[in-house]
């Protein structure tokens, strides 16, 4: 009898202890060109704190504790000669991270790679963004020369496919991309969706994107044709969009139960997880995306 009890408890404790290993840190991006944060607000949050377009650069500066993240246009690295420059002005040395956002290509692979090698010489811990296309093809993308790196796990179909699903997160692309995988010698987190955005669709071409629509935002003006497609029923403005009668709206957006499923495809353990973004948290329970 004794045995017994001491058994039970020692299978219950390991089982608390599974529970903690299983529980992942949440965080969030935020994503704004102005820093405005809940002051009650304790989660992690990764600020996007410089975006470096060809032209243009813009500043964000955020008082709340946070992680430092650079947005680079891909075209960027290719027309500008003043990146890293940028990035040691605006981001302070004695930061415990900074992360680079950028979907590189084959043709700019090598000066970005050579950015982040110039950047570890200043920081102290450098990630980046990978995308699933990087994920799939590494041996041909390269494998940056970071501590870390979180995967996107959104925003993978063609934007201007108008037959595309759902563009934020499509289950079955995200599988095709996953098929086969092996390893990847990067630790890896991961970054979930929980934005919405309607992209208009007219004469069966995609010509502009609303952010922050969900599908029950759309009211009198509005016909529901199938799944996440809504047909324009009167010429009028919609959030700042002039919208035409005929245009379709395909409303992207994610579920809990989507989010759940996303996470159990994930063939590799990875570290916490990142929802893009903070503004759309409004729309969420916080327990339910712990429990995810």
């Amino acid at each position: 009898m004794l045995f017994l009890n001491i058994l039970s408890k020692v299978l219950f404790i390991s089982f608390l202890l599974l529970g903690c290993q299983d529980k992942k840190e949440i965080a969030f991006y935020y994503w704004k060109s102005r820093c405005d944060v809940n002051s009650s607000f304790s989660y992690p949050l990764y600020v996007k704190v410089l975006d470096i377009g060809v032209k243009n650069v813009i500043k964000t500066v955020c008082k709340k504790p946070h992680i430092s993240v650079v947005y680079i246009d891909n075209r960027a690295l290719k027309q500008r000669d003043d990146i890293s420059k940028l990035v040691l002005q605006t981001v302070p040395k004695d930061v415990k991270e900074v992360q680079f956002d950028c979907d590189w290509t084959l043709s700019t692979k090598k000066k970005y790679f050579q950015l982040l090698t110039k950047m570890k010489k200043y920081y102290k811990k450098i990630t980046v963004t990978i995308r699933l296309h990087q994920l799939k093809y590494s041996e041909k993308t390269g494998v940056p020369p970071v501590d870390g790196g979180v995967l996107m796990f959104y925003n993978m179909s063609d934007f201007l496919d108008s037959k595309t699903k759902n563009y934020i997160l499509d289950l079955k692309v995200a599988k095709s991309y996953l098929k086969d995988f092996k390893t990847y010698p990067l630790k890896l987190d991961l970054a979930l969706p929980i934005y919405s955005m309607a992209t208009i669709i007219r004469y069966g071409k995609v010509v502009g994107v609303i952010d922050g629509v969900k599908k029950n935002f759309l009211g009198k003006n509005f016909v529901h044709l199938k799944e996440n497609r809504y047909k324009v029923l009167k010429t009028h403005y919609f959030k700042g969009h002039l919208l035409y009668e005929g245009d379709i709206l395909r409303v992207d957006e994610v579920s809990l139960k989507i989010l759940k499923k996303a996470v159990k495809m994930i063939p590799f353990e990875f570290g916490k997880i990142i929802y893009f973004r903070y503004s759309s948290l409004k729309y969420w329970e916080q327990k339910n995306l712990l429990s995810i």
